[in-house]
């Protein structure tokens, strides 16, 4: 009995551990990557995290679609890509000489549109400030 007891407490514990995959700090950490930051920092590009909006989110083909409309805007580092599908999030490192924050938002947007998908900015590491 006390061992069942005991197990059933680690078990509750464990999942409580667990993220909630909900809230903000869950989804930047899906797409966190120090190695990322420390060369975006180093080139003077800022870091866009953003969680992945839509129906398919988290459908397997929805990271390819992510990806191609990421990856085809001139100034983003293609190599600073992430993508999680649970929770659904994207992260990417990028120019800000070429984009501001909220045109390499909807600009990957616009791309993302007819898929049913889009991506809402959690947090920006902006290296001028």
């Amino acid at each position: 009995m006390k061992h069942s007891l005991f197990a059933l407490m680690l078990a509750l514990l464990a999942q409580r551990a667990l993220g909630c995959e909900i809230c903000v700090e869950d989804q930047i950490a899906a797409t966190y990557d120090y190695g990322v930051l420390v060369r975006a920092e180093a080139a003077g590009r800022n870091v866009l995290f953003a969680a992945l909006r839509g129906e398919a989110a988290s459908a397997p083909r929805s990271e390819a679609i992510v990806r191609q409309a990421i990856s085809t805007l001139s100034g983003v580092d293609r190599s600073s890509i992430r993508l999680s599908a649970v929770p659904s999030a994207a992260s990417f490192a990028w120019d800000p000489k070429r984009y501001s924050s909220g045109a390499i938002l909807r600009a990957v947007n616009a791309k993302l549109a007819k898929s049913g998908l889009s991506l809402v900015a959690l947090r920006i590491i902006d290296q001028d400030q």
